[in-house]
C-alpha cells in the first residue's frame, strides 16, 4: 500500500510537471506551432529515457521537466527577439539539440549520475555553487548571440547562428551533465522541503483565506446595494457612471482590499470612497494579524517538534 501510494504521488508530480511544460509551451509558441510539438515531444521522450535509466530518480525527473519549461520560455523569447524568420523545422531542431546532448551525457556518465540520483542529499553551499557554474557558459553563449543581433541583425537571424549556438550549449551540458544533475537534484530537494514546510501552514492559511473571503464578499455586497438601490451615481465604470453588477462588485472589492486599484472602476461619491477606504484599512489589519498568527503558529509547531511527542 505504501509503495502504491508513493508511486501514485510520483506519477502525479510528474504529470503536473508535464502540464507545466504544456502550459508554458502553449503560451510561448501556441499549440498549432511545430515548435510546440517539438517541446512536448522532447520533454516526454527525454523524461521517459531518464526515468528508464534512473528509475529511482523521482526528484531528478520532476526537476528536469520543470527545467525544460523554463528553457522553453527562454528559447521562445530568443526566437521572438532574434530568430523570428527561421524555418520551424530549424527552430525545432535547435530547441532539441541541448536536450539530446544532456540525455547523451547522462547515459555516458550513467554510473556517476545513478550515484547522485539514488542518494539525493543537499550539498554544502560551496558544492551547490559549483553545480550552478554550468549556467555561466550557457549565459555567455546566449548573451553573445543577443549582442550579435544588435550589431548585425541579418547575420544573427540565420539558421547557422541558431544551430551553432544551440550546439555550443548542447556541448556544454554534455560535458557537465553530472553537474547539471546535481543542480537538478538539489533544486528538487529544496522544492520538496519548501512544499513540506508550506503544508504545515494549511490550517492557518485556510483560516486566513476564509476571513479574507468574508471581507471581500461583505464589502462587495455593500458596494452592490449602495450602487443599485440609491439614485446617486456612486461608481464610474470605464468613465461612465452606473450601478455595479455583483460580479463587478466582487472584482472591485478584491482590487480594493489588495490595494491594486486598476482604475477601471472608480468610487465617485463620498460614501463609496469611505467604504473603499474602510475596506483597505480592514485588509491591512487582516494582513498584519494574519502574518503574525502564521509566524506564531510556525514557532509553536517548531517548538512542539523539538519537544517531541508527549507520552
Amino acid at each position: 500500500m505504501g509503495q502504491t501510494r508513493r508511486l501514485v504521488s510520483e506519477l502525479a508530480s510528474l504529470a503536473l510537471s508535464l502540464a507545466f511544460v504544456f502550459l508554458v509551451a502553449a503560451a510561448a509558441v501556441g499549440v498549432t506551432a511545430p515548435l510546440f510539438l517539438a517541446i512536448m515531444l522532447s520533454a516526454a521522450i527525454a523524461i521517459a529515457v531518464l526515468q528508464a535509466l534512473f528509475p529511482v530518480g523521482r526528484l531528478f525527473s520532476i526537476a528536469f521537466a520543470n527545467l525544460i519549461a523554463v528553457y522553453a520560455a527562454i528559447f521562445s523569447l530568443f526566437v521572438e527577439e532574434i530568430f523570428h524568420g527561421l524555418d520551424p523545422a530549424i527552430l525545432s531542431l535547435g530547441f532539441s539539440l541541448p536536450i539530446v546532448c544532456f540525455v547523451a551525457g547522462c547515459w555516458l556518465r550513467r554510473d556517476q549520475v545513478r550515484a547522485v540520483v539514488a542518494h539525493p542529499a543537499i550539498r554544502s553551499e560551496r558544492r551547490m555553487l559549483g553545480a550552478f557554474l554550468w549556467l555561466f557558459p550557457t549565459f555567455v553563449v546566449g548573451a553573445s548571440v543577443f549582442l550579435l543581433s544588435h550589431v548585425a541583425e541579418p547575420i544573427a537571424n540565420t539558421s547557422a547562428v541558431l544551430l551553432g549556438a544551440m550546439l555550443a550549449i548542447g556541448l556544454i551540458v554534455f560535458t557537465v551533465s553530472r553537474d547539471v544533475v546535481i543542480f537538478l537534484v538539489d533544486a528538487g530537494l529544496l522544492f520538496e522541503e519548501f512544499s513540506h514546510r508550506i503544508s504545515r501552514l494549511v490550517i492557518p492559511a485556510f483560516a486566513f483565506l476564509t476571513f479574507y473571503s468574508l471581507l471581500v464578499i461583505l464589502f462587495a455586497s455593500a458596494y452592490r446595494i449602495l450602487s443599485q438601490y440609491t439614485a446617486e451615481p456612486h461608481f464610474y465604470v470605464g468613465g461612465t457612471p452606473r450601478a455595479l453588477s455583483f460580479s463587478e462588485s466582487i472584482y472591485f472589492s478584491i482590487v480594493s482590499i489588495s490595494t491594486v486599484g486598476y482604475g477601471d472602476i472608480v468610487p465617485h461619491s463620498s460614501l463609496a470612497r469611505l467604504l473603499a477606504s474602510l475596506e483597505v484599512i480592514c485588509g491591512f489589519m487582516l494582513l498584519l494579524f494574519g502574518v503574525s498568527e502564521l509566524l506564531e503558529y510556525t514557532r509553536e509547531h517548531r517548538e512542539r517538534g523539538r519537544r517531541g511527542p508527549r507520552r
